[in-house]
Order: structure tokens, then C-alpha cells, then sequence
């Protein structure tokens, strides 16, 4: 797993630094110029490695979905907290009311926090992020191959995929090519709303799990075929962030981080991603 860190000069004796965590879902270790992807340009992360700080030996909790985002969400092991593997729709289980996460935290010492993708801890009301800690949140509950179009799975065994925004479903079965756009629209409108902080912002994108999508402006660009057109806009996004930040003047006031759940699904081929120099 890789995580990149943006550290510009920093002077928060006086100020408590905004936070943007860019969480991404299934990218491997080898998916990024700066660690060995050629196929298609990276420059928004590859810039980012270079100016920040690297972390090539930092491990997510576990290796699957729902399990990885507890662990990073609530600082604990996912299986003391009764979370392991990946949730699926309608599950009795989700994250508990007792359990603290960094939303919870950082809302207590006065930061405004915002979820925009995936949150997969739980679809009933009870798990959703408003109810965690979180502001707003728009996006999927669950991973995008939990919905009717799912060919490895036999019919009727996933209810159309819901888009919710707060606690209510806005749409079922979203136009996945445009998730990546609108978690991105959303995150900068976020950024700009709240330009005097403290901020937590959490985007968890979709993609590059499978099955993959991308935007008419971003599709054929890269040698890569679709999936490195998946990552060029995905750096599209975090470009995007990183210009509504300088645009804010908030440069010098905010900690970015970006990394994967885990490593990268390689049993589906060219869906599937590089794990560079690694297993999977």
C-alpha cells in the first residue's frame, strides 16, 4: 500500500491545520508515476510525492474493504471493533454508536468535516456518516459492484445502487462514468465553503474499483486503456483539490493525504491495476 503526503511549510502554532484525506479504493502500489506506472501521466501526485513526504511501508488494516476503512476511520484493529471483510447491502452490522472516529474527534476540537464517495461501514440510517461524526456526505454506501449489473452475481442479489446525500437516497443507480466529477465538485465547493476552518475532508473515491468508469473528457487519453484513463482523472481530482486549496490561500494550513484502502484486485486483468515490486 502507498500513502503520499503533502507537507508544505506549515505554521500552525496559531492555527489548527485543515485536513484532506483522499482515500482510494483498490489502486496498487505501481499505479502512479512516481512508483513505475508509464502508461498514462500522473503529474497532480507525482508533484505531490515530490514535494512531501513519502510513506512506502505504511499497511492498511486489512486487506478488504469495509475492514481497512474501519481501521483508519477509528485508529482500531476492525476485528475489535466487529468489523471484518467487506459489508454488503442491508447489513445488520455497521460501525456502533460507541465507537469514536477521527470525524468525531476532530468535530470536538471545532473542525467542520465532510464525506464525499464511499463510506461502505454500514447502509442503515444508524451507520451513516451524519451519524458518525461527519457535517454532510454524498455518496455510495458500499462498493460500486454491489448493484443489478454485477454479472458475477446471481439476479436479484443486489438492490439498485443508492447515491445518498446525508441521510436520504438522491438517486439509485448513478451514472458511475461521473462519480469521480461530482465527489470532486463537491470536495472543492467544500473546501470553499468552509476557507477559514478547521476543515476535515474525506473523499473516497470510487474508483479504480472494479467495475471502472471514467468522464467523456478523460476517456482514450492515456496507452492504458481505460484504467489508466481512470487515473489520469483521478489525478485531475486531486489536482482540482490542491488548486481550490492555493485558491483559498490555504497552502500553508492543510495536511493532504492520499493513499488506498489496499492493494490492487489482480485477477481482473486490465480492470485490475499494478502492484509494482509487491504481491498484491
Amino acid at each position: 500500500l502507498l500513502a503520499l503526503l503533502g507537507l508544505p511549510a506549515f505554521s500552525f502554532a496559531q492555527k489548527k491545520p485543515n485536513i484532506i484525506l483522499i482515500m482510494m479504493d483498490d489502486l496498487g502500489y505501481g499505479d502512479l508515476g512516481v512508483y513505475g506506472a508509464s502508461q498514462y501521466q500522473t503529474p497532480n501526485l507525482d508533484k505531490m510525492a515530490k514535494e512531501g513526504v513519502r510513506f512506502t511501508h505504511f499497511l492498511s488494516a486489512q486487506a478488504v474493504c469495509s475492514a481497512s476503512r474501519a481501521g483508519l476511520l477509528t485508529g482500531c484493529y476492525p476485528n475489535r471493533i466487529g468489523i471484518a471483510g467487506a459489508l454488503f447491502p442491508n447489513s445488520k452490522v455497521g460501525i456502533n454508536a460507541e465507537e469514536e472516529t477521527i470525524a468525531e474527534l476532530l468535530k470536538a476540537n471545532g473542525y467542520t468535516t465532510g464525506i464525499f464517495g464511499k463510506w461502505h461501514l454500514g447502509d442503515r440510517k444508524e451507520f451513516l456518516p451524519l451519524q458518525h461524526g461527519f457535517d454532510e456526505y454524498v455518496g455510495i454506501p458500499y462498493s460500486n459492484d454491489m448493484w443489478p449489473q454485477n454479472g458475477n452475481a446471481a439476479k436479484g442479489t443486489y438492490p439498485p445502487l443508492p447515491l445518498i446525500e446525508g441521510d436520504r437516497v438522491i438517486e439509485e443507480t448513478p451514472d458511475q462514468s461521473q462519480l469521480t466529477r461530482r465527489y470532486t465538485e463537491r470536495a472543492v465547493s467544500f473546501i470553499q465553503r468552509n476557507a477559514r476552518g478547521p476543515f476535515f475532508l474525506y473523499l473516497a473515491h470510487a474508483m479504480p474499483h472494479v467495475p471502472i468508469f471514467v468522464g467523456s473528457r478523460f476517456a482514450g487519453r492515456s496507452r492504458q486503456g481505460l484504467y489508466g484513463d481512470v487515473i489520469e482523472e483521478i489525478d485531475w481530482s486531486v489536482g482540482e483539490v490542491l488548486k481550490a486549496l492555493k485558491r483559498n490561500g490555504l497552502e500553508k494550513d492543510t495536511l493532504v493525504i492520499f493513499t488506498s484502502d489496499n492493494g490492487p484486485w489482480l485477477t481482473k486483468g486490465t480492470d485490475g491495476g499494478s502492484a509494482g515490486p509487491l504481491r498484491g
